[in-house]
């Protein structure tokens, strides 16, 4: 039975992460061994979505009122997670439409050692901007929905410092390719920023910035 870490990483929302939780992330764990992982960045302490992640026999990590950013807190529950795959989804915005999206995301990973992330492939713009060499495909798995090795994703951490939120995205992408590792898009499973993803017959669509699809 494939072992998954699903995490989620909560912020100023307890209501969207609740839905997105009960809803979207855990109907499609059934089958899986699982574990649960939910990094709280709020303000203050969520109860309901500690009860409901303890009811899921998860670890909810309140982080005192700090905010530890995107980076970081993905950094963090990587440390924490103890399953060979990572299944992450964005607690704002998203919904499961079917829920044998995450074993779509998980089966190239099982496949394939050398595919580090699977998602939603998305356009990045020079890779050079981030310090990364042009000759790198312009390309990354847009935030929101995704699955990678937890192995690979600690020796090749997310960004903590001036990317440590904004651009992190492209920075982990770039970075995971410039070690020789791949990238897969998984058509399942559709996910962008602002913008119009068009018709599809997806089985999960994550549309950031927006509660248009929540």
């Amino acid at each position: 039975m494939t072992g998954v870490s699903a995490v989620m990483i909560a912020y100023e929302n307890e209501q969207k992460s609740l839905l997105r939780l009960r809803r979207d992330l855990l109907p499609a764990l059934r089958g899986f061994d699982t574990e649960l992982i939910v990094i709280d960045n709020s303000a203050r302490r969520s109860s309901l979505l500690a009860l409901s992640v303890k009811a899921a026999r998860g670890d909810y990590r309140w982080q005192g009122g700090d905010n530890l950013l995107y980076g970081p807190a993905m950094n963090l529950a990587v440390k924490l997670a103890t399953k060979p795959y990572l299944l992450y989804v964005c607690s704002n915005h998203g919904r499961s439409r079917d829920h044998s999206w995450a074993a779509d995301l998980l089966a190239p990973l099982e496949d394939d050692a050398t595919v580090a992330m699977t998602g939603s492939l998305w356009p990045s713009g020079d890779p050079m901007a981030l310090g990364y060499s042009a000759e790198l495909p312009w390309h990354h798995i847009q935030g929101g929905v995704f699955a990678a090795r937890r192995d690979t994703l600690l020796a090749h951490p997310w960004p903590d410092g001036q990317y440590a939120h904004y651009l992190a995205d492209l920075d982990i992408c770039f970075r995971l390719m410039d070690a020789g590792l791949k990238l897969i898009d998984v058509p399942t499973v559709k996910s962008v920023w602002q913008d119009d993803p068009g018709s599809g017959d997806w089985k999960y669509l994550h549309i950031g910035g927006t509660s248009v699809e929540s």
